[in-house]
């Protein structure tokens, strides 16, 4: 039995054990003994099966209230948000809640691998608990570290309230940065190089014949300078954010041409079709909702777009802007081009923040540097049937391969990125992908051409 043939005996059984299969039977039944057949067959069984079951029109009734209901319950939440922003803790209340936090964290044998549990000492607590960067941010510690101190399971922990942030508490973000990104034995001054996008015409298309690449995309994060990060944005800075990168994007010219939109002004049903095309964002994330990420939402978020979905610059979904550039296929040189030039376009009116010793800085320590991630949606199936092998070329290749959906896929796809963001230039990044892509297919055909020969 083939893998396909298994997989609907088995949703078969499952229908048959939640009673779909008689339920429906006996729907069908009852349509075929209907002497007056029904113009709408697909009504009168929806109707038998659940009597009780509001009509088309009640339907309506409903998703309208419901969406209204939605709109409502925005609006309290942004008006929660503004009454909060208008509670100011003392410094002693900052101090005892840095304290029960890190108590809880560091009292939970269970999960033991957060980064910021490994490095904040209870000699740096002391030393930063009443610590802030400057005003009028006054970043505390606690704003830094409340999603780790609540979210245990966290492999980091800790997000940046401003660029400040890197600086005021540095014997805490340091380690943490060079131990993600495997800086660890680098003692330099500067861990991240100038930034250098290269040669765009060495990018190449990888794969012409389209028989492997599903899709590429390239992506970079970026901060606006003079204004804090998410944490501590306030109501009006995250329109005013938005307000200049909408501005930003006027200029934009050839095949960026496109439009925003703000998220506000969508509807829901657009949304999620939006989302479904990975060309628009929602809220969610736990551990970013502890960290403050969704105050006031939607306000101030968007999203720019080309007609050929090909260029999107999302606007404060975590930093202030996430430009991405992707294609149906594996012209990665064509991507690539397209994301240098959307950046340079970008730039001609905001100024980005750069750290000297980190370059780009985000908010999560996780993306500073290059904040470059090149992925590929790529098919190898025999390839992906020997798991050893392919981690073994993932980390010779410096690449991190993840199934479809975060596991394995039966069909052989997976999404393959550059497994390093800080510490190399742009380029650099995005060549080691591309010369990893072509090892990979390399590897992949030479299983075809073996298996053809057995």
């Amino acid at each position: 039995m083939t893998s396909i043939e298994s997989k609907r005996v088995q949703y078969r059984k499952y229908l048959e054990r939640a009673g779909v299969i008689d339920a429906l039977s006996k729907a069908l039944i009852k349509l075929y003994e209907e002497q007056n057949k029904p113009e709408d067959a697909i009504r009168f069984v929806r109707k038998f099966m659940c009597e009780s079951c509001p009509d088309d029109a009640q339907y309506d009734v409903m998703k309208n209230d419901l969406e209204e209901a939605k709109v409502h319950i925005t609006k309290l939440e942004q008006e929660l948000e503004r009454l909060r922003g208008q509670i100011k803790k003392s410094p002693e209340e900052y101090q005892e809640l840095t304290i029960a936090g890190y108590k809880s964290l560091m009292d939970d044998e269970e999960n033991v691998n957060s980064l910021l549990r490994k490095y904040l000492t209870p000699e740096l607590l002391e030393e930063y608990m009443l610590v802030t960067t400057s005003a009028p941010v006054d970043a505390y510690l606690y704003d830094c570290a409340v999603a780790g101190f609540d979210h245990h399971e966290a492999p980091v922990g800790i997000y940046a309230a401003d660029a400040e942030s890197y600086d005021v508490f540095n014997k805490l973000f340091d380690p943490i940065i060079k131990d993600y990104h495997g800086q660890t034995e680098n003692d330099n001054d500067v861990l991240q190089k100038d930034a250098d996008f290269g040669n765009v015409d060495e990018i190449e298309n990888l794969d012409p014949e389209r028989k492997y690449i599903l899709s590429a995309r390239i992506r970079l994060a970026r901060n606006i300078e003079g204004f804090p990060f998410f944490p501590k944005l306030t109501e009006k800075q995250f329109i005013e954010v938005e307000d200049r990168v909408r501005a930003a994007t006027e200029t934009m010219d050839g095949e960026l041409i496109g439009s925003y939109l703000t998220i506000g002004d969508i509807d829901a049903e657009t949304q999620a079709e939006m989302v479904k095309r990975h060309i628009l964002f929602q809220r969610g994330d736990e551990q970013l909702t502890t960290a403050g990420c969704y105050r006031f939402w939607p306000t101030g978020r968007g999203v720019y777009h080309n007609p050929a979905e090909t260029f999107v610059i999302w606007v404060n979904r975590e930093d202030h802007v996430r430009i991405m550039s992707m294609a149906p296929c594996g012209d990665f040189g064509d991507v690539y081009n397209r994301l240098v030039n959307g950046l340079q376009e970008l730039e001609k009116s905001l100024t980005f923040v750069r750290h000297p010793r980190y370059g780009n800085l985000t908010a999560c320590p996780t993306n500073v540097g290059t904040t470059l991630r090149a992925s590929v949606h790529i098919r190898l199936p025999l390839l992906s049937k020997d798991q050893d092998r392919l981690i073994a070329l993932a980390e010779e290749l410096q690449l991190q391969i993840r199934g479809n959906d975060g596991e394995a896929n039966e069909d052989g796809i997976m999404d393959i990125s550059n497994k390093r963001r800080l510490g190399f230039t742009e380029f650099e990044l995005v060549k080691t992908l591309q010369d990893g892509i072509v090892a990979l297919i390399n590897a992949e055909e030479e299983l075809e051409i073996a298996g053809q020969e057995g």
